[in-house]
């Protein structure tokens, strides 16, 4: 077994010994940060006698292969038929995996660990947090994972600053690596060596809306003009936010989200006020939520009819193959017909960084491409809106818009008007 001072760099070190009780280590590929998680574990172990530690994974086939072998190799700790390491102190660490997690409900943890943590989520994380409070130990929830984005972790981490974030890249490590392993990193593709090698939350990999820019889609707020079709769509949600964007088309069909409201575990009434304090009372929404499925006394409806009860009429957006249906949004977005207000940070954040599911290894690259369901309410609020508003093609929009337009209108009335003088 190697000893920590024969293999810790300063970021491995940091993150073992921080003492917040959130603590992440976001880092590029072969920095070290995996190793720096079970050092940490087995440490808590090791120091709480009578401690009961979780290191969890997404994946079963993942923590077997990678984190179950990195921890023989490296701490060198036996692991029972279980998936546990028994400690004389009377600890124990359990390794677990992502489809376990509700086993863990009544589980009384003194510390946990989330092992490649962007590939779990945020509902996840702060379940996790709800299971820590052993005695017998330091109570931090620590995460492990790469840079993905403005991922949950980024906004947890970067933006709300709940905790120790400590970044590191593959440079950190290099006393650890064999030598041609930078080298060969540096031959990368440039996005792909910004990502691994050199360590960016900037990352298009695998973005269903790639043809979305921050700076070209984004706009400073102004007052929507008089005549400017305005309408709302809403993603209902409770344990999942229920997501409102409103939004607002030119006369060159170019359609701006200028509001949104963006909360979760709230009854239909608040939403319903937050909806009538924007002055609209309508718009269109997700069909699921006119299945019946409420029931109050003798009466059975649906969600849509709670919304009605509270003022606000909606309905179904028109829906369409789902794949026919991103592409349709991604086109509006190549030609720039679709900008966002900046005071819309969960669509701008949404839209930015939501992604096809990652192909595991073996299976075809022709199989059916599908979006991550996750962290996408506002660009399901988009599609409702690019599907019901605009059936056909942007060029042929445009070409009705413009012979629609005012301009158009006053041509047509003053060639009508001639025509009497004729």
């Amino acid at each position: 077994m190697q000893t920590l001072e024969k293999i810790l760099n300063y970021q491995q070190d940091k993150f073992i010994f921080a003492e917040d009780h959130f603590v992440c280590i976001k880092g590029t590929w072969g920095c070290g940060k995996s190793l720096a998680g079970l050092y940490a574990a087995n440490r808590e172990c090791e120091e709480n006698p009578g401690n009961l530690y979780l290191i969890i994974r997404k994946e079963w086939v993942d923590l077997r292969d990678s984190t179950l072998h990195d921890w023989e190799n490296e701490i060198g700790r036996p692991i029972n038929g279980d998936k546990n390491v028994l400690y004389p102190n009377g600890s124990v660490l359990m390794f677990r995996h992502g489809e376990d997690i509700n086993a863990l409900k009544n589980a009384n943890l003194g510390g946990a660990l989330m092992v490649q943590g962007e590939e779990m989520n945020e509902n996840d994380f702060w379940f996790l947090n709800g299971r820590l409070r052993r005695k017998e130990g330091t109570r931090q929830l620590r995460v492990e994972c790469n840079y993905d984005g403005h991922n949950w972790i980024y906004k947890l981490f970067n933006e709300q600053k709940v905790g120790t974030l400590i970044t590191t890249n593959t440079f950190d490590n290099k006393d650890n690596l064999p030598p041609d392993y930078i080298p060969n990193l540096e031959k990368l593709p440039k996005r792909l060596k910004d990502r691994h090698l050199y360590g960016t939350d900037s990352d298009a990999e695998g973005l269903i809306w790639d043809e979305y820019n921050e700076t070209r889609h984004t706009v400073e707020p102004f007052e929507i003009p008089q005549g400017w079709e305005k309408g709302l769509a809403l993603d209902h949600g409770f344990r999942n936010p229920t997501a409102v964007i409103w939004y607002a088309i030119d006369f060159d069909g170019t359609v701006f989200i200028y509001d949104e409201h963006y909360e979760r575990g709230k009854p239909v009434s608040y939403h319903a006020e937050e909806i009538k304090k924007r002055n609209l009372f309508s718009g269109i929404c997700d069909p699921s939520i006119f299945n019946k499925t409420q029931t109050r006394k003798e009466r059975i409806f649906s969600i849509a009819d709670e919304y009605l009860d509270y003022g606000i009429t909606l309905r179904p957006a028109y829906k369409t193959q789902e794949e026919a249906s991103l592409n349709r949004v991604n086109e509006f977005f190549k030609q720039d017909k679709i900008k966002i207000f900046k005071n819309c940070v969960n669509t701008i954040r949404e839209v930015g960084n939501w992604k096809w599911k990652t192909l595991k290894p073996g299976v075809e690259r022709n199989s059916p491409e599908e979006p991550v369901d996750l962290d996408n309410h506002t660009c399901d609020d988009l599609k409702y809106i690019i599907n019901s508003r605009f059936s056909k093609s942007v060029q042929e929009i445009k070409e009705k818009i413009e012979s629609h337009s005012l301009a158009a209108h006053l041509e047509r009335f003053n060639q009508d008007k001639a025509k009497e003088f004729v």
